[in-house]
């Protein structure tokens, strides 16, 4: 069974919401692969970097969103983004400087995290959105 994988659960029933989701799902299960087999830097490097780079497009895209339908909530949620943001980037900077190790714990923090933040914050987003619409 694998590591981490989407369920009906997380939908938000927002379709470029549910797909940015999916495919960030798939990047964490990838990390957690990667780790859990013991692959090299290069490697989780790679897998950490795109990780990063489609999180960035992820939060861009609903932020923007939020910010065209005057979402009242906008603020947190972009405080919730910036957050993960920069903990993630300081983890990719201490591995790349060789001072950081990634561990499955790295890959657990992301996916509670991911869970949490698309159970509440992205959840009541999607509804925002439907009652707007």
């Amino acid at each position: 069974m694998a590591y981490f994988s989407w369920s009906e659960d997380l939908r938000v029933g927002n379709s470029f919401i549910d797909s940015d989701h999916q495919k960030l799902i798939k990047l964490v299960a990838q990390l957690h692969e990667a780790m859990a087999e013991g692959h090299g830097k290069d490697v989780l490097g790679k897998t950490l970097a795109e990780l990063i780079r489609y999180t960035q497009e992820h939060f861009k895209r609903e932020e923007d969103h939020m910010l065209r339908m005057r979402y009242p909530g906008y603020a947190a949620h972009k405080q919730e983004h910036d957050r993960l943001m920069r903990e993630v980037l300081d983890l990719q900077t201490r591995f790349n400087a060789g001072n950081g190790m990634l561990s499955v714990q790295v890959s657990g923090f992301l996916r509670n995290w991911l869970v949490q933040h698309i159970m509440k914050s992205d959840m009541e987003l999607a509804s925002a959105i439907r009652n707007a619409a």
